[in-house]
């Protein structure tokens, strides 16, 4: 399927007013049962025990980033992932068969990041969503999605294109709103780019309504038209 886009509107973020409201930074938590690490970093709790790990994200007050290693992720995954203290999943995988061995978990776990090789990336990256996280600016969300997007680095578009639709949703008083039609449409795109044709339609239909929606002069437009190659 060819790269659709929907119809220009004025939706540029630098039109629309910040919505930043500043958030104290995560609990950062590092799981793996394999290795008694040390706090190298400065910034991490390790655990290597799966029910203190547990039992600790459970009593948390705060937002927590779960760091997983490939090789024993599985171990908390299914008793975290719906806690509401975790945010974000980071996986460190220790080889590109690990890596590919745990992809079926990016299918299965939404709040999965992505997988990572190289450690100094997962720690850039970790970084880079603290300081996102902090500031819960949609703007900030999508801005970046939109960098992974041009550096084709999907999985990284997708997740910032969600938190930005997530807060978008939560704080724009307008749901009809273009910046809400940009994420939905930049969500048919990724998904396109990925070759899951039902949720790309899903998300550019979407889009299509919305933009109809904002912008009377579109309502008699077929959607072909509004979804220009």
């Amino acid at each position: 399927m060819t790269e659709k886009k929907s119809a220009t509107v004025n939706n540029s973020i630098t039109q629309s007013k910040p919505i930043a409201v500043k958030q104290e930074a995560p609990i950062l938590i590092w799981y793996n049962k394999n290795n008694d690490e040390k706090n190298q970093e400065g910034i991490f709790t390790y655990f290597n025990n799966s029910q203190e790990c547990i039992q600790t994200i459970e009593q948390s007050t705060k937002s927590i980033f779960l760091i997983l290693n490939s090789s024993s992720a599985t171990d908390i995954l299914s008793r975290t992932h719906s806690l509401k203290q975790i945010d974000t999943i980071f996986i460190h995988c220790q080889s590109s068969r690990e890596q590919q061995r745990c992809q079926y978990l990016l299918e299965h776990y939404s709040k999965i990041f992505d997988l990572f090789l190289d450690r100094q990336l997962l720690l850039d990256t970790i970084q880079e969503n603290v300081i996102l996280y902090q500031h819960q600016s949609g703007n900030e969300y999508l801005r970046s999605a939109e960098r992974y997007k041009q550096q084709n680095q999907l999985n990284h578009a997708l997740k910032y294109t969600h938190k930005a639709l997530d807060i978008y949703r939560k704080t724009l008083p307008n749901q009809n709103h273009p910046l809400i039609a940009r994420c939905l449409n930049n969500l048919g795109t990724i998904y396109d780019a990925q070759g899951d044709v039902n949720r790309s339609f899903e998300y550019y239909e979407q889009a299509v309504k919305m933009y109809r929606n904002i912008s009377p002069a579109l309502s008699k437009q077929s959607v072909p038209n509004l979804l220009k190659k």
